[in-house]
């Protein structure tokens, strides 16, 4: 071991043995744990397989009680079974033989049974035995031959479309993806079809070269002339159109195979991270099934207090769009008034939930330097979905009732729109000041009466993934985020800016721009504004319901521990709320939501834990404390609740190590006594306002309906 993996073995023992003698064996270890899933010890020297090398050869594993009562156990031996060099083959085998639960959760939250040739893998599958090591490699196994079948199709697939560029992929991609509308009802753009979209471009921009990125207007008309057009004007010369089916084809079964490929990898992440999944080996039995519906149940409900949040929103936004006085004005041309009207208030809906909820301003600032009113940001993608969706998917639909064959509707989309000097091609494309000419006319404003072309650069700007430097991305940091299609849906290739309807009419903008921020541009220099902006966002809406609020205290450091700043200490008639709070982007799977709950969620349950203790002594202790908040009790042990408050709506009402997690939304709508704006608009009446506080409100009915979940009783 180096002379740092020695220094961090050191460290973990430390805290280990320092904690011994206050708590249980196992809870001591999950001490040990927490400054191993945090990277401590910090330091620039210390790598993350120095700190994972210390904690292996830390001597608590030994211990077969503490390991069996820690609940971290599990997740902190998965990252040291990131590396194959960081733990001894002896270290894990004397696991196996006396905490083999704890090393299979770890083998499964690692996912090291997908690194068939790793040799930590090898070795425990040659040292191990007995009938449960057995079945469990037996089901690992089952897992992995279930997945070559679809990669052996895939790279065919593959390799029969290899010689297509990356505009000529877009080509057949765009035809296909018009699939999803051949009924009136559109495909869910949450859903697997876009997963399988993304998965496919992002495997092209790994092997494109830079030639593929050099389109001038002549390679532009070529690529749609060789690839395009026989699809959709299919004319007298056969062969051109039998190669265009071909690799329509070829396609077709690319993206067919790579749906399966993505479904059981679901199975995967299900095998490895879901509490309630259990396993077994029996014939004519499934390998993997779910103990109870406790996590299905789970996810409905996320699901439906999604749907109602969206609902609360967009009631807020239609009374704030009449008191704006707007809703006496035409906007745009008296044809597409309501729709615009309707994209208007989405764009308020979004506003208001991005300002109140992530902390954002009235402007947004943009990495090049440039500035750009949120309102306006949001306007425009709202309206680009109107557009699409009026021009594109609605006639595309009517064109395919009276044909009934999809490249026949597409074919007519296309022919009318250069009727009329329009492109009504499956996919759209322009340079970038012609974009910006068409954007410009949504960013009229008092400042701007005919627009800003430079606010309307920025919002293209905000929008768009360069496809190149992406390429470059995936090749050299294939672990940063990249962005999905319809989070950043303008996609720029040379000079060029393409758009696929398909994405633009159906995308939830919302989501769209939380994701923007939050995932893909996660760096920005604006996100710790944004957050000290949450945190005052929620303590003046505890102000205006009666709370005193202490924010950004930071308790006296003592020889034990420095807990660092509270984030909110509230005070109200002896009950005292201390919360964390945490913000992010909107979570699409149930990987991404167990990652969050152990990394994000985990750690603010341990801070809590700690800043617990320190307020606790500093409400008996610091007199000005006391007094700034109101607060004249002698047992602040026994009046206080410690929340995690997180902008995300999926783990709401769920404890994380003894910790409950409140979704700020959801606080927002309980604050405001709001709960009767969960219901669609037009099933609002006076009857359906019955308050959550029909005594008034106090702050021990404040606790009861949000430890109850009252909000969402009867409706979820």
């Amino acid at each position: 071991m180096t002379e740092n993996g020695e220094r961090c073995r050191r460290h973990y023992q430390s805290v280990y043995e320092r904690n011994q003698s206050d708590i249980s064996k196992g809870r001591a270890l999950d001490e040990s744990l927490h400054h191993f899933l945090d990277q401590r010890p910090a330091g620039k020297n210390l790598s993350a397989l120095d700190r994972a090398q210390g904690l292996a050869a830390a001597s608590f594993w030994l211990d077969v009680n503490a390991v069996a009562g820690s609940e971290l156990a599990s997740l902190a031996l998965s990252r040291v079974l990131h590396f194959d060099h960081a733990v001894s083959v002896e270290r894990l085998l004397h696991l196996a033989r006396h905490n083999p639960e704890t090393l299979r959760w770890a083998i499964r939250y690692s996912k090291l049974l997908e690194r068939t040739d790793s040799p930590l893998w090898l070795a425990l599958r040659a040292a191990l035995a007995g009938d449960e090591w057995k079945v469990f490699f037996g089901v690992c196994d089952r897992l992995l031959d279930q997945l070559r079948p679809f990669d052996e199709l895939i790279a065919l697939a593959e390799k029969q479309l290899e010689h297509l560029t990356l505009l000529e992929l877009f080509s057949y991609l765009s035809v296909l993806a018009y699939q999803a509308f051949a009924e009136d009802g559109s495909d869910d753009p949450s859903g697997q079809q876009w997963k399988v979209y993304n998965r496919i471009i992002l495997n092209k921009l790994r092997a494109c070269s830079e030639e593929d990125f050099r389109l001038s207007e002549s390679r532009l008309g070529q690529s749609l002339k060789r690839h395009l057009s026989p699809i959709i004007f299919p004319g007298s010369n056969n062969s051109d159109v039998v190669r265009c089916r071909q690799n329509l084809e070829s396609l077709a079964i690319l993206i067919g195979v790579t749906q399966e490929r993505i479904d059981y990898e679901g199975s995967i992440d299900w095998f490895c991270f879901d509490p309630e999944c259990r396993y077994q080996l029996k014939p004519g039995e499934p390998v993997i099934y779910n103990q109870s519906e406790v996590g299905t149940e789970r996810w409905r409900r996320t699901g439906r207090k999604s749907d109602l949040l969206w609902h609360y929103w967009m009631n807020r936004a239609v009374h704030a769009f009449a008191l704006s006085g707007m809703a006496e004005q035409i906007i745009g041309s008296p044809e597409n008034h309501e729709l615009n009207q309707l994209a208007f208030i989405k764009a308020v809906r979004s506003k208001l939930q991005l300002q109140q909820i992530y902390g954002l301003g009235d402007r947004l600032s943009l990495s090049d330097g440039s500035q750009v009113q949120l309102h306006h940001l949001l306007l425009a993608s709202e309206l680009s979905s109107v557009f699409f969706q009026k021009e594109f998917i609605q006639p595309f639909q009517r064109h395919l009732r009276e044909s009934g064959v999809l490249a026949q509707a597409l074919g007519r989309l296309a022919m009318n729109g250069m009727l009329t000097g329009e492109n009504r091609f499956p996919m759209t494309w322009s340079e970038e000041q012609e974009k910006i000419r068409k954007i410009t006319g949504w960013t009229v404003c008092d400042e701007h009466p005919k627009g800003s072309a430079d606010s309307a650069k920025a919002i293209l700007t905000f929008w768009t993934s360069d496809f190149k430097a992406l390429s470059q991305q995936l090749k050299l940091q294939p672990g940063m985020p990249a962005p999905r299609l319809y989070e950043q849906p303008f996609y720029k290739i040379g000079r060029y800016s393409f758009q696929f309807p398909w994405v633009g009419a159906q995308q939830n903008n919302l989501t769209a721009a939380i994701n923007n921020l939050r995932r893909v541009n996660a760096r920005r220099a604006d996100m710790q504004a944004e957050t000290q902006r949450v945190e005052l966002a929620l303590a003046e809406s505890l102000r205006q319901r009666g709370f005193t609020v202490e924010v950004g205290y930071r308790p006296l450091a003592t020889e034990e521990d420095d807990a660092g700043e509270v984030d909110l200490i509230c005070h109200q008639d002896g009950v005292v709320l201390l919360l964390e709070v945490k913000s992010g982007y909107v979570r699409s799977t149930r990987h991404e939501i167990w990652l969050h709950r152990t990394n994000t969620l985990r750690k603010a349950a341990w801070q809590l834990r700690r800043k617990q203790t320190a307020v606790r002594s500093a409400l008996v202790a610091d007199q000005e404390l006391r007094a700034r908040l109101g607060y004249h009790g002698h047992k602040p042990g026994a009046d206080m609740r410690a929340w995690i408050v997180d902008t995300s709506i999926e783990l709401d009402g769920q404890s994380v190590d003894g910790f409950r997690v409140v979704s700020r939304e959801a606080l927002e709508v309980v604050l405001r006594d709001e709960k009767q704006l969960l219901r669609p608009i037009d099933q609002l009446d006076e009857e359906s306002r019955s308050s959550l506080f029909p005594d008034g409100f106090t702050a021990g009915r404040f606790v009861t309906v949000v430890e109850s979940d009252e909000l969402w009783r009867g409706i979820c």
